[in-house]
């Protein structure tokens, strides 16, 4: 099997974490110490913001939101799920602060229906697609990777997110139409009701195959990469984060897309395996 490029990834973006968590420290964002209950715990509960964001960036965002919560005395309540079910969910009772998307369609539908904040959407991160098989399973793949590799009679399920409500699946579609494989694949796959589900699959055996994030990988034990699909090969992957709109508390919600941008911030999402949204300039 080919042997993959993410393979030094995480070593590097953990002594990244340790630069974060040292500036977490340094702005008095890191771990709680004895000085640090001079903090009441109800100024914490006094303010919330409630956050919708793509299930891809629930452990990022959990590692984020201690420090977070401490400096600003504002609890974070967080509602992760698939970006298209979270949207729906948006238009019809707008209970979220700011929406983190893990495509553009979704953010595109709130801004069409007038419920962002003028001026509060930015793309914060990109992400890489992967194909995947279970760790305990013999391998159907062959050095070198081709993408009709994974139409072979050997794979029965292949594991994407639901490609009409995730982006996740929408992205893994549009690099299988691209590769020409989409008709030959489309009656075996197993559709999945997110992208950390789609993983689910494959590292209980339900699919043989799967396409998801990396940043879903990096923490999983039960699957192997394949393929990485290179950034300048695979659907342009961005993350847009806004403030919606007709909510009480936008300056605390201000003060978390801001944070959220910092460098610091930054070297946290890197550890758990997201690209700089930049990235997503590299497809169109």
């Amino acid at each position: 099997m080919q042997p993959s490029s993410l393979a030094c990834a995480l070593p590097c973006a953990a002594r990244s974490l340790v630069v974060a968590l040292a500036a977490f420290a340094g702005c008095g964002c890191g771990p709680r110490s004895s000085a640090d209950e001079a903090v009441p715990q109800t100024a914490v509960a006094a303010r919330s913001l409630t956050v919708y964001a793509a299930m891809s960036t629930r452990d990022a965002l959990q590692a984020l939101a201690q420090p977070f919560e401490r400096e600003h005395a504002c609890a974070l309540v967080f509602q992760f799920g698939a970006s298209g079910d979270l949207a729906r969910q948006i238009k019809a009772a707008t209970k979220a602060d700011v929406f983190l998307s893990a495509g553009e369609r979704e953010m595109d539908d709130l801004a069409a229906a007038n419920l962002l904040v003028p001026d509060s959407r930015c793309d914060l991160l990109s992400n890489q697609l992967v194909v995947v098989e279970p760790n305990d399973a013999p391998t159907i793949f062959t050095a070198p990777f081709a993408p009709r590799q994974i139409a072979d009679a050997r794979v029965k399920r292949l594991s994407l997110a639901h490609v009409e409500t995730v982006p996740a699946g929408r992205y893994a579609k549009a690099w299988l139409e691209q590769s020409d494989l989409w008709t030959a694949l489309e009656a075996r796959v197993l559709p999945a009701l997110d992208v950390r589900a789609a993983l689910a699959a494959v590292e209980s055996g339900a699919a043989e195959v799967g396409i998801v994030y990396r940043t879903d990988v990096a923490l999983a034990r039960g699957v192997r990469i394949v393929h990485a699909v290179p950034i300048s090969e695979g659907p342009a992957i961005r993350y847009p984060m806004a403030l919606i709109a007709g909510r009480s508390n936008t300056h605390s919600a201000r003060q978390l897309a801001a944070y959220l941008q910092s460098a610091p911030a930054r070297l946290v999402f890197e550890h758990y395996g997201f690209l700089d949204a930049a990235a997503s300039t590299a497809r169109k």
